[in-house]
């Protein structure tokens, strides 16, 4: 057998050297595929992070969850963050102009999933290596008592879980009829049923039995302070409160029907003009016609004298209290839904108290 020369033995290594960088690149690719489709699938989301996280709460509704972070108007959503600070990660998944049908669709995408899959070696398995890292010392125990408990609840999770949704739609799916934002109120009650099905299902990819599930119904609309934003910019109003009132009715209905709590800020909002204006059953009752045509012909010089003496003391019926432009909330409208919020959870979930 005649001997290699040495440029025979430099082409072979030459070829065993390119075999062996393919084979890393290749496991180095499977790797990172891996890993960055673990981490979309798991709660925390965000490409690359890998750290641990607390348990999470997540907010997903329309312009009501998306304008909820804004310090400028006191978010009530930044409040609800630093009421959990180091107990849950407070995740906005606000969309602006967004309807429930809109939110059918996105629903699959925001919510985290349950089952995502096993993962695939990398090719530091493939050899075995990773039997040979360091691993991390074990925890130190602790001793049994109150301090150890809230330590381990003050502390991050390699495996966060979402333990709180809360779901606000209805102002925009309120828009009339002809508008591109409409949803009648039979579809826009199946969405939420079907949003919330995501979660409750077994068959679903993001069954999460133990999430609990928080529903907020639209703010009241100021008619009035709404119509003269609008005019401003030459356009006309786009919204109604007795047509968002229904849509508020609906979600609480949705939510008995589910037995799921429900924070009303329609109600709540509209008990609170009511009775910073001081409007008088009678009054009201002629005004808005809840008495009959009859009653409403017989008092219409009653109606005209209380509606000037309600514009003197406020030019929108009470409602810039709690609204910025007759839709959106103010400062004092975040305050008063970060407060509701926090009540109903801290009632109806002890569990959920950060303390």
């Amino acid at each position: 057998m005649r001997p290699l020369s040495s440029r025979t033995i430099i082409y072979y290594l030459s070829l065993l050297c390119v075999a062996a960088l393919f084979l890393l690149n290749v496991g180095y690719l499977r790797n990172q595929s891996s890993s960055s489709g673990s981490q979309q699938d798991q709660t925390t989301g965000g490409s690359g992070f890998s750290g641990a996280a607390y348990d999470i709460a997540l907010a997903f509704g329309d312009d009501l969850i998306q304008s909820a972070t804004d310090p400028n108007t006191s978010g009530w959503l930044t409040h609800l963050s630093h009421f959990y600070d180091r107990r849950l990660d407070i995740l906005s998944r606000g969309f602006a102009q967004y309807t429930s049908s809109d939110a059918r669709l996105a629903a699959e995408l925001i919510l985290p999933k349950t089952n995502p899959g096993p993962a695939q070696p990398s090719w530091v398995d493939w050899f075995g290596w990773s039997k040979s890292r360091p691993q991390p010392p074990p925890l130190a125990a602790e001793e049994p008592g109150k301090w150890a408990d809230t330590r381990e609840r003050m502390m991050p999770s390699a495996s966060p879980k979402l333990r709180l949704l809360i779901l606000s739609f209805g102002t925009n799916d309120a828009a009339p009829e002809d508008s591109p934002w409409h949803v009648p109120l039979p579809m826009f009650a199946q969405n939420l049923r079907y949003i919330v099905s995501l979660l409750r299902s077994p068959e679903s990819a993001h069954y999460s039995p133990h999430t609990r599930i928080l529903f907020v119904t639209p703010p009241a609309l100021g008619d009035r302070m709404h119509a003269e934003y609008m005019r401003k910019r030459g356009l006309p109003p786009t919204h109604q409160n007795q047509i968002t009132r229904k849509y508020a009715e609906t979600v609480c209905s949705v939510a008995r029907d589910l037995d799921s709590p429900c924070v009303d800020l329609w109600t709540a909002m509209e008990l609170m003009v009511k009775k910073a204006t001081n409007r008088a059953p009678l009054a009201v009752a002629a005004r808005e016609g809840m008495l009959g045509s009859d009653f409403a012909q017989a008092s219409g010089k009653l109606r005209n004298i209380f509606d000037t003496q309600l514009s003197a003391i406020s030019p929108f019926d009470g409602y810039e209290m709690y609204l910025s432009d007759g839709l959106h909330l103010n400062a004092n409208g975040n305050k008063l839904l970060y407060k509701l919020v926090v009540s109903e959870i801290v009632t109806k979930w002890p569990e959920l108290r950060p303390y």
